[in-house]
């Protein structure tokens, strides 16, 4: 027999009781150096594709307003303690779960464990947890980074549907600090949490209606994992930004459009039917890009990331949580849940909300009005007239100006763009100065690509490193539209050339 009403019949939330505010590290780093925006590792990447200038142009504006924040849209983080692990919290979450969902442990027929930066460096530990919470069901490992959770949920879900489950309980964890240091600015965006949920069978038309999934291979290479020693001197597993950090940028709103839409045909129910928007949030502006992109209103999703920052395959069960929590849906309405992971696969699934039950009520933040007031002060992107505005250039007044004007025209709007962006005043800013003075790796990409826009000439990204100045960079751009131009110009004058010696030959037959 096949089940068709099938889907999520509890959901829980474990975090650590240590929470991190930005205060942490602004008395750490005090007595170093001022703080500033973050520095991160930017490495070198050659461009392999030109994304389309719209998915740019919204990530671009969702991303504006967190620039001038050194913490980027950070608040608050949960971080483990000293006695406690990924596995604490899987085991504390899992019990939740079942708890909510009114099962004993004989009852579960197949546990799905995903551990994202779990203290075992080997195989992960499935039939651990399973052991530890008196399981007597067969125990699976599954990963697909930041997706996981909706890949576990179609998993088991597909199963139960053929009758082979009848209960399935998925566990996710993500423990961030355990892969960089608290000196490393990487890890103020980074934090630990776990989730749960039961897959049972339900009342007849809720659970998963449709479901679109894609590999995310343009990302490959955005992350760079590998292997150190921490503090106590045991091997980790330690996470940097890739040489291709910026696909996660480039291929934002493409992934979110191609798999929602996939997604809401797979139903067969169309996007003004959704009562709820669940998008993971690996960066605090990345339910603007999603509601951009689908252009949609922002007040039917929820952004967590100042609560949580990113937590990873943990982030939809989080926003499924709260927003029922929340009252932003209830039984019966439509729910669309989108997730990406890098290099692995993006998903998207739209689901028919059955009598979920929810487990027990994460700690609150330590600042309520603060993360409030952080999570909805930039629900809607930048608009795009004021930044086109800013640092504004013209390739053709550059072209037709003289020599040193065109220096002066093209640093006048460059200084603009960066006072307006960092919130300084122009007078900080020395053309001189190694560019690395004040920017970061997302103010690279962001800077490149408003200059690539308004010249339609493409910058590598290593004339931002090497201690490049902006001096430096004037004069490779003046030198790209000039030859850019003279190839244009060169082109026009063959194509004129070949059609006059048409029309000659045209008339010789004739």
């Amino acid at each position: 027999m096949v089940m068709d009403a099938v889907g999520i019949r509890s959901l829980a939330l474990c975090f650590p009781d240590t929470i991190r505010t930005n205060e942490y590290w602004q008395e750490k780093l005090s007595s170093e150096a001022p703080l500033s925006a973050p520095k991160r590792v930017r490495v070198k990447r050659p461009r392999q594709f030109t994304p389309s200038a719209d998915g740019l142009d919204i990530w671009s504006r969702a991303v504006a307003p967190y620039l001038p924040d050194p913490f980027r849209g950070s608040v608050e983080r949960r971080v483990i303690g000293a006695k406690e692990s990924s596995r604490s919290l899987e085991y504390r979450v899992a019990q939740d779960a079942l708890s909510a969902a009114g099962l004993v442990s004989d009852e579960v027929e197949l546990l799905i464990v995903t551990s994202i930066f779990s203290e075992s460096l080997g195989l992960q530990d499935a039939s651990d947890l399973s052991q530890q919470l008196g399981l007597k069901a067969p125990a699976w490992n599954l990963e697909a980074t930041c997706s996981s959770a909706l890949v576990a949920l179609q998993n088991a879900s597909a199963l139960v549907k053929a009758n082979e489950h009848r209960h399935v309980l998925v566990v996710v964890s993500h423990v961030g600090s355990n892969v960089r240091a608290d000196d490393d600015t990487l890890s103020w965006s980074l934090g630990d949490g776990a989730g749960a949920f039961v897959v049972s069978s339900l009342k007849p038309h809720q659970g998963i209606l449709g479901t679109k999934m894609i590999h995310t291979a343009e990302t490959r290479g955005a992350y760079i994992y590998e292997p150190a020693i921490n503090a106590q001197d045991q091997p980790r597993i330690c996470l940097r930004t890739g040489e291709n950090a910026s696909s996660l940028a480039e291929t934002a709103v493409k992934f979110v459009r191609i798999c929602c839409e996939g997604a809401l045909t797979a139903a067969g129910v169309t996007l003004e039917q959704i009562k709820f928007f669940s998008f993971n949030t690996p960066s605090a502006w990345y339910a603007n890009v999603c509601t951009q992109a689908l252009e949609i209103d922002s007040n039917n999703t929820i952004n967590l990331y100042p609560y949580y920052a990113n937590i990873g395959p943990v982030s939809p069960i989080a926003n499924l949580y709260h927003g029922m929590q929340n009252a932003k849906f209830q039984e019966d309405d439509l729910v669309l849940v989108y997730t990406t992971g890098a290099a692995s696969t993006a998903a998207a699934m739209v689901i028919r909300w059955g009598d979920v039950k929810l487990g027990a009520t994460p700690a609150p933040p330590l600042d309520e009005e603060l993360t409030q007031h952080i999570a909805t002060s930039y629900c809607e992107a930048a608009p795009q007239s004021s930044l086109s505005q800013v640092g504004y250039i013209s390739r053709s007044k550059i072209l037709n100006a003289r020599p040193n004007q065109s220096r002066q025209i093209l640093e006048i709007a460059l200084l603009e763009w960066l006072a307006t962006y960092l919130q300084r005043p122009i007078s900080d800013f020395n053309a001189q100065e190694s560019m690395a003075a004040y920017l970061d790796s997302l103010m690279v990409f962001t800077l490149r690509t408003h200059i690539e826009q308004h010249l339609q000439i493409q910058i590598p990204i290593e004339q931002f490193f090497n201690d490049s100045s902006l001096t430096q960079l004037i004069e490779f751009i003046l030198k790209q539209l000039l030859l850019v131009d003279l190839i244009e110009t060169e082109s026009i004058a063959e194509n004129k050339l070949s059609s006059e010696k048409t029309v000659s030959r045209k008339k010789l037959l004739f």
